[in-house]
């Protein structure tokens, strides 16, 4: 008789796989070695995969995306798992991106940012904080994701959309994205890091190629050109993006939040 696994569950097995090889090695290796760690701390829809995209296409590094993302299940040891995934490949720089909810919320063993953090930076691990200004557009950016059902756009075929924002559930939407500032903050407190601002340094490609110098400076490491095929998901207007526009425009005002437009 023969079993077929779907591949969601054959992706959770190679997950724990993968996991117990990490512990392995962290358990045999008793030496860390001396690559480059870096870890791109920041909230989703800031850039975090444009920005790894950006770092690896210089060459330096190959991608990790979101190594502690709870989809296909809790790491039970975070600290141990990125210890040894490091020294099982310690011929390579290593690169990852973390939200501090996956640390907290979405983990039903909730592990301390600050604790986290301070581990891995007095591992020798270099910090990249990634925000956003924008707390609006950002919590806006969320809803534009989840109405097409894809996070990333990979093309420049123009998208179009129509939405309808319900004004209680985008305010706490935007709390929520302060909440989250708040805690990073906190996590932060006793850390050197490097900070990248979405709009500063993100938002516009014209910007990329300086931001990756600053980084490669900031991780000693030469200047090499870089690309990416990540591209900005919504170009609309808000006047063409929401349908109850005026209505949006009221509710932001009522929380002091117009200042943001």
């Amino acid at each position: 008789m023969t079993i077929k696994l779907s591949k969601k569950v054959k992706a959770r097995i190679k997950h724990r796989l993968i996991e117990a090889k990490n512990y392995f090695y962290n358990s045999v290796k008793s030496t860390t070695p001396d690559n480059v760690r870096l870890l791109i701390f920041g909230q989703g829809r800031t850039g975090s995969s444009l920005l790894e995209s950006l770092i690896c296409s210089t060459g330096y590094f190959f991608r990790n995306g979101e190594l502690l993302n709870t989809d296909k299940g809790e790491i039970l040891y975070p600290v141990q798992y990125i210890r040894g995934l490091t020294k099982r490949k310690a011929s390579e720089n290593i690169i990852f991106h973390i939200k501090v909810y996956q640390l907290t919320k979405d983990r039903r063993r909730p592990f301390d940012p600050a604790d986290f953090l301070n581990t891995l930076y007095n591992d020798g691990w270099k910090i990249i904080y990634l925000r956003r200004k924008n707390k609006v557009i950002h919590a806006l950016s969320n809803v534009v994701a989840e109405h097409r059902g894809h996070f990333h756009k990979f093309n420049d075929k123009e998208e179009k959309y129509s939405l309808s924002i319900d004004c209680n559930k985008f305010i706490d939407r935007v709390n929520e994205r302060f909440k989250f500032e708040d805690a990073e903050r906190s996590a932060l407190a006793n850390i050197h890091y490097h900070e990248i601002i979405y709009e500063d340094d993100l938002e516009k490609s014209d910007t990329h190629q300086a931001t990756i110098n600053r980084i490669l400076d900031y991780i000693s490491l030469e200047h090499r050109e870089i690309g990416t095929k990540h591209r900005k998901v919504n170009t609309q207007s808000l006047k063409d993006l929401i349908v109850n526009y005026d209505e949006f425009m009221n509710c932001l005002t009522a929380h002091n939040l117009r200042k943001f437009l």
